[in-house]
């Protein structure tokens, strides 16, 4: 540590988290287990085959699985065609190396990997090391109240880098993984990820987009709510490469050649994103979105000082795929941020705050720049901030009770 240096606040945080995880060490875990029936479990499951699953919940009836600890060298807890209604609280889960050679393209588990259910509650859990959280095809029905809710969750380093053998990760090829992946989750009500934390190191985590909304929409009634969340570090496997497609949040993504199979109606507001390379929050397709109210801060600088080659824009709106020519990329409406990104390789205070291509007239407006040199310890800042602002909620992220 550098004479002066002070420890961050999230550094503090980490140390702490190192011991949660010695402290799991101890625990004595059960072989994997198999839910095939509704009811309410607790318990201590690890798999150490990364073929198999800790949890796997085979079951439409209701599952509540808390006050639990999960460890794994593959998927944490798995749920797949069975219409799962599924709720996950107090949990800690823990993503183990897979300690398998690069030719087998293993890489860190999910934390919850669910497709085609009905209903998905994850509230006050803790994710180690894990490649989060993915959801694929809903299936519930609105009148029933069937939706997803990912509420007070607290994770740390999103992981996609392959193993390539015992206790080590390729410094060069991943897997794309987020902290929360819709796919195809479509007319969705209810919806909402919020109050959750995700602080991703350098070397240590590889995600791509920490929140993506691919090919999933809510409905003009109930549009799906990403609020409220903290996200702090998105990098490429190596940090000090140029190329990496990652950042924060992106609020549509996936090219669509209907309305009905596009990203649409979804609202992202007062988020803080911090230091994410790529992009801090984008919408590359869709519509019906708005993003407003949300704070998107990065020096462009790895912890240690050392300029990120992927620096790029802090906020955007992008036709990637040239869905407007189809109809399926309209009324995307980004206002009233604020946006502080610098991009230390072309000056010190040299910003690329947010770039507009394909917003239509008068959509994207308010948007406040933050002028000046922007610095580590303006990220720091908004850590403590966040902290602040998880006090005046009296909101906990992470497990509450034990």
């Amino acid at each position: 540590m550098r004479p002066g240096f002070r420890l961050l606040p999230f550094a503090l945080l980490c140390l702490l988290v190192v011991g949660s995880v010695s402290a799991a060490q101890t625990i004595k875990y059960d072989k994997p287990i198999v839910i095939r029936k509704g009811g309410t479990y607790r318990g201590n499951w690890q798999s150490l085959d990364p073929k198999v699953p800790a949890v796997t919940v085979a079951t439409s009836q209701k599952v509540i699985i808390e006050k639990s600890n999960i460890q794994s060298k593959g998927t944490l807890i798995y749920t797949a065609f069975t219409s799962a209604n599924l709720t996950v609280r107090n949990t800690r889960g823990v993503a183990l190396n897979p300690d398998r050679p690069l030719k087998e393209y293993r890489y860190p588990g999910r934390f919850l990997a669910a497709e085609e259910f009905r209903n998905i509650v994850l509230e006050n859990n803790e994710m180690i090391g894990t490649s989060g959280i993915y959801l694929r095809a809903y299936k519930g029905q609105t009148k029933l109240g069937e939706t997803v809710k990912i509420l007070r969750n607290k994770a740390l380093n999103i992981d996609g880098r392959y193993s390539v053998g015992k206790g080590q990760y390729s410094d060069k090829e991943y897997r794309l993984v987020q902290f929360v992946q819709f796919n195809a989750v479509r007319k969705i009500s209810g919806a909402e990820i919020a109050w959750n934390q995700v602080i991703n190191e350098p070397g240590k985590s590889r995600p791509e987009e920490n929140i993506n909304m691919y090919l999933s929409s809510g409905v003009p009634s109930s549009r799906i709510k990403i609020h409220d969340n903290y996200i702090q570090g998105a990098y490429a496997v190596n940090p000090r490469v140029s190329t990496y497609a990652g950042g924060g949040i992106n609020a549509g993504d996936g090219s669509a050649k209907t309305v009905a199979e596009a990203a649409g109606h979804v609202l992202v507001y007062r988020n803080q994103v911090v230091a994410t390379s790529n992009n801090g929050i984008a919408v590359s397709a869709g519509h019906d979105i708005e993003v407003y109210y949300n704070r998107i801060i990065a020096s462009g600088y790895l912890p240690s000082g050392a300029p990120i080659p992927a620096q790029n824009v802090g906020l955007y709106v992008w036709d990637a795929g040239g869905d407007r020519a189809r109809k399926t990329f309209f009324n995307i409406t980004v206002r009233d941020n604020l946006v502080a990104w610098g991009n230390p390789l072309k000056g010190r205070e040299t910003q690329n705050p947010t770039w507009f291509p394909d917003c239509e007239p008068g959509k994207c407006y308010g948007n406040r720049i933050l002028p000046g040199r922007i610095t580590l310890t303006m990220e720091r800042q908004e850590y403590t901030r966040w902290l602040a602002k998880l006090r005046a909620a009296r909101i906990t992220v992470g497990p509450v009770s034990r």
